[in-house]
């Protein structure tokens, strides 16, 4: 059976999918002080949450697999690992990743086993490129595309980090 709904929702519905594709709960910001001292990095909520009023969540079930997806980025993911022969493993995906020792949290590793083969594999990807309902799921975020950059706002505390460290030594090279 195939069947796919699209449900409206005021704030982000979080998939296993979202935070592999940018979705950020958590962003660094740089503090001064009064007298423009730069300070530590300070977490803040990220304004990747709040960014929309209205966000789109596409349930998709297919042959007995139940699939989220809450961004266009999530589903080109998810195509595009899917769309691989052979399917490549949780841990070869996490190249780069600042965390690598926790493949058994990667959204492929949570995939039902029935979905994994290469014959379920394009069936799901065919499936998902030619219907209306994914078209619709689509063109809701076609006008106001999902942002992942903000301004003044860093997704690691790494990043924040060395723009701190940049600013500092920007000061003291202004001072002398």
């Amino acid at each position: 059976m195939k069947r796919i709904d699209l449900h409206y929702c005021n704030e982000f519905p979080w998939t296993p999918l979202s935070g592999w594709a940018g979705a950020k709960s958590v962003g660094w910001v740089l503090k001064f002080t009064k007298s423009g001292q730069p300070m530590r990095p300070d977490s803040v909520s990220h304004p990747f949450l709040v960014q929309r009023k209205k966000w789109c969540l596409m349930h998709v079930h297919f042959q007995k697999v139940d699939l989220l997806f809450a961004t266009p980025q999530e589903l080109r993911l998810f195509l595009d690992v899917m769309g691989r022969n052979p399917l490549p493993s949780g841990p070869s995906l996490l190249e780069g990743w600042p965390c690598p020792g926790r493949p058994n949290a990667h959204w492929l590793s949570r995939l039902p086993k029935r979905a994994k083969p290469w014959k379920y594999r394009q069936a799901i990807c065919r499936y998902l490129s030619q219907s209306p309902d994914v078209k619709r799921f689509l063109a809701f975020y076609e006008n106001e595309p999902v942002k992942f950059e903000f301004e003044h706002v860093f997704d690691t505390y790494i990043e924040a980090h060395k723009a701190y460290q940049l600013t500092c030594s920007a000061k003291k090279n202004v001072t002398t």
